[in-house]
């Protein structure tokens, strides 16, 4: 019986891939101070303590931000040189921005969902950097507790230069405007959202160049989007500007089932027997390689799931660094792994592999008690033209059912299940569940992760 064959498409997406080997040290340095400025508090910290003691929460949310900003500045110190930033050194800055940026979120990613708007962030160095950093350094000097993110620093927040935490954790959009014709348009801007009179609108049009009236209606959907934000994250409950769709964050979050836990078990018992390890929870397979094995685990990996489907058809496979490309999955640095594996994963010493099997999902699903069937093509035309990003497995469109409700099956369950650690039939589970997610094509669901 011949071998089955590995899609090279496939095979040369899991291969190892390593940062430059000499920003590790670097690497090291960003992640303690964005990760762990609050390092000589987490001896007193507890659940009850953060909760009921007002001086130490707002204690730890200052040494984090501390360590945050330090950590900006320190990439800010390198992007301003002069010297453009390498591939490497793109990525790792990302990713440690991206890092602050969840955790200012609370690692949610209904929230991130809102304020990433699909389009590609500015090349640092073409971008208006300076000037933001400016901002936030005054930001931080009149506040110092709070956290000025500057946005064009991270992967996925797209609105805003600056996304502001202070120490009692209130959040802000802040956009920067510098010189004397940018100052004229904010105030036309300003004047209109304030009259709230749409002649004053007509009249800008007629008396103003057309690129006066652009810089104007761009001001005024950015502060829009801002509203909403702001609306989505006290409320829950928004009217999303770019779109007119109305977006509802249920309340209170909804426990989903995770793998991290077998990750973690998993990378380490590698990295120990500097080999591999192997384990498959429901409808998710992951594979950690270390030591020789790293170069060429990917293979074995894809060798295991031949066995049981066809590697082209029936899963959704990534390599877990893949999460440095990916804008709406959490960096390396905000996982569950042990900060060594982290570094491994980075700089080449370990190639962890993760896959969704859809045919196992469906099994596990109708095990549970749910109904599946395939989409019809006018339901699988319907959710592609909406934009809603529908599982296609072999051809056709999934539909999962419970109790009468029914929904199909969307990339942002498999974006769940491969990069947030969220087993996807609970969130299935969820959805089904749950009267206020009747309609996953316009809620955002807060499914906060229950480890096994």
């Amino acid at each position: 019986m011949s071998e089955p064959k590995i899609p090279e498409k496939i095979e040369k997406r899991l291969r190892l891939r390593s940062l430059r080997p000499d920003l590790e040290p670097l690497a090291r340095d960003l992640v303690e101070l964005a990760c762990a400025g609050s390092r000589e508090l987490w001896g007193e910290l507890s659940p009850e303590r953060m909760k009921d003691d007002a001086n130490l929460r707002r204690k730890f949310h200052e040494l984090a931000h501390g360590g945050m900003f330090a950590a900006q500045e320190k990439m800010a110190d390198r992007i301003t040189n002069g010297e453009p930033l390498d591939v490497s050194e793109q990525l790792l800055f990302r990713a440690i921005a991206d890092t602050i940026a969840w955790g200012m979120l609370g690692g949610q990613l209904c929230y991130a969902r809102r304020i990433y708007k699909s389009h590609s962030q500015p090349d640092l160095s073409q971008s208006n950097f300076e000037s933001v950093l400016r901002m936030a350094r005054e930001l931080r000097e009149q506040d110092p507790g709070c956290m000025p993110l500057i946005t064009d620093l991270t992967s996925f927040v797209q609105v805003g230069d600056i996304l502001s935490i202070s120490a009692d954790q209130r959040m802000s959009y802040i956009e920067v405007k510098e010189g004397k014709r940018n100052k004229q348009v904010m105030d036309l801007a300003m004047f209109y959202e304030a009259s709230g009179r749409e002649a004053f609108r007509e009249i800008v049009k007629k008396t103003e160049s057309a690129k006066t009236v652009k810089q104007m209606e761009r001001i005024l959907r950015q502060k829009a989007r801002m509203t909403h934000l702001r609306h989505v994250m006290t409320t829950g409950k928004a009217t999303d500007p770019d779109t007119g769709e109305e977006v509802r964050i249920p309340a209170p979050f909804f426990e989903i089932a995770s793998w991290n836990e077998s990750l973690v078990s998993l990378t380490e018992k590698a990295k120990v027997a500097q080999s591999w390890a192997y384990d498959v929870k429901g409808p998710i397979f992951m594979g950690a390689y270390a030591g020789d094995m790293a170069p060429r685990g990917h293979l074995m990996f894809l060798m295991a799931l031949s066995i049981e489907g066809d590697v082209e058809q029936d899963y959704h496979i990534i390599r877990l660094a893949d999460c440095m490309h990916v804008p709406l999955a959490p960096p390396v640095f905000s996982g569950v792994l042990a900060d060594e594996i982290k570094m491994d994963l980075l700089f080449g010493r370990m190639n962890v592999c993760i896959a969704v099997s859809i045919p196992r999902l469906v099994e596990v699903c109708e095990m549970a008690g749910m109904n599946v069937r395939y989409a019809t093509r006018k339901e699988l035309g319907r959710a592609k033209v909406a934009g809603v990003e529908p599982i296609v497995h072999r051809g056709k469109g999934l539909m999962f059912s419970l109790d009468g409700k029914e929904m199909m099956l969307l990339a942002g369950v498999i974006l769940r299940a491969l990069f947030h650690g969220q087993q996807p039939e609970s969130v299935l589970r969820h959805y089904l569940e749950n009267d206020e997610l009747t309609d996953p094509d316009k809620v955002e669901t807060g499914l906060a992760v229950e480890n096994e």
